[in-house]
């Protein structure tokens, strides 16, 4: 099991093609960690990207699309050993510095491909996001039947 073993899920409400390609950039996540060599290892168009990772830490890294109502769900994990032995507060750090530089530039990504939409409004030329209604007889939301 490597030392760190990161995951992330980030909900992107945009066009899960447009995500895709956005992310689909070598260069892109080069730049989000640079002390990592990320060497594509599969490479699965629309539904992610796996690498292995070399330089300042050691294992893998991978991204895949989770298509959910009008946008999709980025998963990222990155799971690797430090090159060089961190223990105790100083592994900690290091987590919290490879999870900070993720949301930090997905976030600002998320903030570009949603811009114009206001927080719980759906994405335009989307099918609308339903997911409870209130039914007016009895006070209480219910979920839609399945299609």
């Amino acid at each position: 099991m490597p030392t760190l073993d990161i995951s992330c899920d980030d909900l992107v409400v945009a066009d899960p093609a447009y995500v895709a390609e956005r992310l689909g950039s070598d260069t892109l996540w080069r730049e989000w960690w640079p002390d990592l060599t990320l060497t594509p290892s599969e490479r699965r168009g629309a539904e992610g990207v796996r690498w292995a990772v070399t330089g300042a830490a050691i294992g893998t890294a991978e991204w895949w699309l989770e298509p959910v109502r009008d946008g999709v769900v980025v998963h990222w994990y990155l799971r690797v050993d430090p090159a060089r032995p961190v223990r105790g507060r100083a592994l900690e750090r290091l987590k919290e510095r490879y999870v900070a530089a993720y949301r930090e530039h997905l976030w600002r990504f998320k903030d570009e491909a949603e811009a114009g939409r206001a927080a719980g409004e759906r994405r335009t030329s989307s099918d609308p996001a339903i997911v409870s209604v209130e039914d007016p007889e009895t006070d209480t939301e219910t979920r839609p039947a399945k299609r």
